[in-house]
């Protein structure tokens, strides 16, 4: 049976909370096209569905990109029923509108909406037909994302320029995103498209109300002198006046359910004046401690959720939560201050990635399927935070659910990236909703951790990205917005989480020094993104040491098979064609790229260009997978140490990116589609909760670590060094009575290179050995086997091996999902499983090396299917033999 990417998407859940009373068809009116849709939509992609047509195929985000000069018009006409004419309030609620819009029902205008992260709902009792009418008609007229940027920026520009103006060219962008709040990310971005979609992205409802309704409510859960819980639920009610002008009787109650049959409740009386509509009412719940278990981030402890059910007359509504604490701790040390979470009282080292916008489409980041695929390869890669860039969406609901139940720790930034932003009394008034009503929304989940104010607005500020750092005014701008309004609201709301204005930035310690006074880029405080696309990505004394690396990382290209999904011509399939050059958005990308895979790979030429592409997507993967891993190991290897400069006790890594919203290089790990890069392959052996882990110095020294996450320490335990010669054979050394200490890194022994080599034989002269020999890391336990991934020294880079060349052969065991490689040969190096579409589940390895002749590999699929006909599908490669121009190899022996 073959699974395709069209599969993926023939499974979403896009089930709409729209109320019954609503049509389920929306008019919808773009340009002179007129059609049907439901909601939740965008312009872009209901004109797909409805021209036959993909935005993301060749150049077509150009060419189509008049969707998003054009206004849109959504209409949907309904009937009034009984229970909407006899209820006293009637509430319309968007929860999500892209971006400026009007709102109109029966010929009434209702009111306008400026801001796509917030929910907006009027009353629309008074504006009822009655059933013997005809359909009540709900109009929402939505400006042209583009035009109305445009025209925002052109109204600020009249006192001074909030920069930047434009996104690069290289982005094949739009201008001005930055005065409005819509995803910062649709108008281009270097790894995406501009999409500028309008629409309907979330969920709208109409509620008849005859005396309380719950519009929102949240928990806010810690504990009281390291003992018992305390869970304060907040809620925002909206009410109905009663018509004797007296008080308001409400009972609010809340219930926490331990399981089997077990529970807390509390509940209270509360009056409200009458005449009031809207009013937050809190309750608090007691919780034993030893009535409840502790809620942990992957690789901890279990996830265990508890259900909270709030109830308000005849309203109810209930939520999952957990029972954890975190603190950031921020302590003086020698120079600086550390920088690490701690959970539960346990410093854990925080491992995973990035989250760019689920898809470019904000309608489609509703995708249940492909949301849960991710994070389900974020586990199985043994990360446990994700960073939620600011240049995106707050994600779904389920997004934190799930993030919840799989135990991935969310560092949620606020939606500002790269930019200036205007401080204009309705912008602050937007964001200020804004901010309320999402931590709000978020912070019930025990995955959020932190919050952060920005994405690389300080940096820009202290670098003078955009000509603005020596002006007072953009300085005074940074500190109305990100710590008057978010951090002000943030603190208010939130005593639970840390907050830091801004990522990268030195946190506490520029919270004492005016915010952006100091360098945010520092290794003695906070976070850092780093990037460096001239030095030697497989050098590991490249890499700085930080407290905490939050973005980092090198392009690859996407599989062969996304790109020519993407394009119907295979002469664009190379390269420098137009094709591949419209979708690098990195500036000098492809110079940067080829330069970082030549400094330790062979770009081999042969007469098949199309040939020579796809083994260029390969080399970029292993590059790209070889350098993330010793970037992330050499953070790893900081965990508990400081150098003389005082730099060091690094406690996160996470790298830039995990997803992709198209097929075009990118630094992802995961291709748009659910399909997993080398990268994602490795990162499940570079975060693992145990790694050996080499530093090979510039003196030849050779520096072996044992780092572990894991909370007991190990005994008994032994570490063995093999040298394998690329023409045949193996020298072991081991080194017994080895012990894994407990959350901790440390350097195990130092060995000379040159005499590890020597005593294998592996050449005459250091020169030539080094050519000759792979060095490879085993750390085992005595009754457990091997306790960490196998981790391997290149003594030189693979470029100058003298790497043996012979046919591979896949024999398949189709009953166990078992894939036997053997290589007459010998070594082969970086093996690679290639498949045409994405398969629900993953290799064990991927991107291997075969050192002993032969290897067995499984299959992990996510449901059972036949196996036979999946690796007619599959091909798989070495660099053995691509540097031999062999074509990949089809997979046709079958057991």
């Amino acid at each position: 049976m073959k699974y395709s990417l069209l599969l993926l998407w023939t499974l979403l859940n896009y089930t709409c909370l729209v109320s019954c009373q609503l049509s389920d068809l929306w008019k919808v009116t773009v340009s002179n096209f007129v059609f049907d849709e439901v909601i939740p939509t965008d312009t872009f992609a209901a004109l797909e569905k409805y021209l036959s047509y993909n935005t993301l195929f060749d150049d077509k985000d150009i060419e189509y990109r008049w969707i998003g000069n054009s206004s849109s018009f959504f209409e949907n006409r309904f009937k009034s029923t009984p229970s909407l004419l006899e209820a006293k309030r009637v509430l319309l609620i968007f929860y999500g509108i892209d971006t400026y819009s009007t709102v109109v029902f029966n010929g009434y205008t209702l009111g306008k909406t400026s801001n796509m992260f917030s929910r907006y709902s009027f009353d629309i009792k008074n504006y009822l037909l009655n059933d013997t009418d005809p359909y009540n008609s709900l109009f929402i007229e939505i400006e042209s994302p583009i035009e109305i940027s445009a025209e925002m920026y052109y109204n600020q520009s009249k006192n001074y320029i909030v920069y930047p103006k434009c996104v690069p060219k290289e982005y094949n962008g739009e201008c001005h995103i930055n005065h409005i709040r819509k995803m910062q990310a649709s108008f281009g971005w270097d790894w995406g498209p501009a999409i500028p979609t309008s629409g309907i992205w979330r969920d709208v409802r109409i509620v008849p109300i005859n005396k309380v309704f719950i519009m929102d409510y949240t928990a806010d859960v810690y504990q009281v002198e390291n003992k018992n819980w305390k869970i304060n639920v907040s809620t925002l009610l909206e009410i109905v006046p009663n018509d004797k002008n007296k008080p308001i009787d409400i009972i609010i109650k809340v219930q926490l359910d331990y399981g089997q049959g077990k529970y807390v409740t509390n509940e209270k009386s509360i009056k409200i004046d009458n005449g009031i509509t809207q009013v937050i009412e809190s309750i608090t719940l007691n919780v034993s401690q030893t009535e409840v278990q502790r809620w942990w981030p992957n690789g901890y402890g279990k996830q265990i959720l508890y259900n909270l059910t709030i109830f308000v007359d005849t309203e109810s509504r209930s939520k999952l939560i957990g029972f954890r604490t975190v603190k950031l701790i921020q302590k003086p040390l020698e120079k600086g201050l550390s920088f690490y979470f701690r959970i539960n009282g346990v410093p854990i080292f925080a491992k995973g990635s990035n989250l760019i916008p689920i898809s470019i489409y904000p309608s489609k980041s509703l995708n249940k399927t492909y949301i849960l695929h991710l994070l389900e390869s974020t586990k199985e890669a043994n990360m446990n935070m994700l960073r939620v860039w600011g240049g995106g969406v707050y994600e779904s609901d389920y997004f934190y659910e799930m993030a919840d139940k799989l135990g991935i720790m969310i560092w949620q930034d606020f939606m500002f990236a790269c930019s200036m932003y205007p401080t204009t009394p309705e912008f602050l008034e937007s964001v200020r909703e804004e901010v309320i009503q999402n931590v709000w929304r978020l912070k019930s989940h025990p995955s959020v951790v932190i919050w952060a104010g920005n994405n690389e607005n300080e940096a820009a500020l202290y670098g003078n990205w955009y000509g603005t750092g020596t002006e007072n005014i953009y300085k005074e701008d940074y500190i109305k917005l990100y710590v008057d309004v978010i951090k002000a609201e943030v603190e208010k709301l939130d005593s639970t989480r840390p907050f830091v204005v801004s990522s990268p930035s030195n946190a506490l310690w520029a919270d004492k020094n005016g915010w952006i006074g100091t360098d945010p880029y520092s290794n003695l405080y906070g976070d850092i993104h780093h990037y460096n696309y001239l030095a030697n990505g497989w050098d590991i004394n490249t890499y700085r040491r930080p407290r905490f690396s939050s973005e980092y990382g090198f392009q690859s290209l996407p599989s062969i098979h996304g790109l020519q999904n993407m394009t119907k011509d295979v002469a664009n399939l190379t390269i420098d064609s137009v094709f591949l050059k419209h979708r690098q958005h990195l500036p000098f990308g492809y110079i940067y790229m080829k330069r970082l895979i030549s400094q330790n790979l062979k770009i081999p030429q042969t007469n098949n260009s199309f040939q020579d592409f796809v083994n260029f997507i390969y080399l970029s993967q292993i590059n790209q997978a070889q350098a993330v891993k010793l970037q992330s190991e050499s953070y790893r290897q900081g965990k508990s140490s400081l150098n003389d400069a005082g730099e060091g006790y690094t406690m996160g890594a996470l790298y830039w990116q995990l997803n992709d919203v198209w097929a075009a290089p990118s630094w992802s790990s995961i291709d748009d589609g659910g399909r997993w890069k080398m990268l994602h392959n490795y990162a499940k052996d570079f975060f693992a909760p145990i790694i050996i882990s080499p530093r090979l110095l510039a003196n030849h020294d050779l520096k072996i670590f044992v780092i572990s996450d894991e909370l007991q320490s190990r005994f008994n335990c032994s570490v063995e060094i093999n040298v394998y010669r690329i023409s045949g054979g193996v020298i072991s050394k081991s080194f017994f009575n080895v012990t894994v200490i407990a959350n901790a890194a440390y350097e195990l022994i130092t060995l000379k290179l040159e005499q590890i080599l020597s005593d294998a034989s592996c050449g005459n002269n250091f020169t030539e050995a080094k050519k000759n020999c792979i060095i490879e890391l085993n750390l085992r336990n005595s009754t457990q086997g091997e306790i960490a991934p196998l981790n391997y020294v290149f003594p030189a880079p693979p470029k100058v091996l003298n790497l043996p060349v012979c046919p591979m052969t896949a024999t398949i065991d189709s009953m166990n999902y078992s894939i036997t490689i053997k290589s007459p040969c010998g070594i082969q190096l970086f093996v690679w499983f290639d498949l045409p579409g994405y398969i629900p589940g993953s290799f064990s390895e991927n991107g291997f090396h075969i050192l002993k002749g032969s290897k067995k590999i499984k299959f992990n699929p996510k449901f059972h299917f036949n196996l036979t006909s999946f690796v007619t599908e599959v091909k798989f490669m070495s660099l053995n033999q691509i540097y031999a121009s062999l074509q990949p190899r089809n997979v046709i022996q079958i057991n």
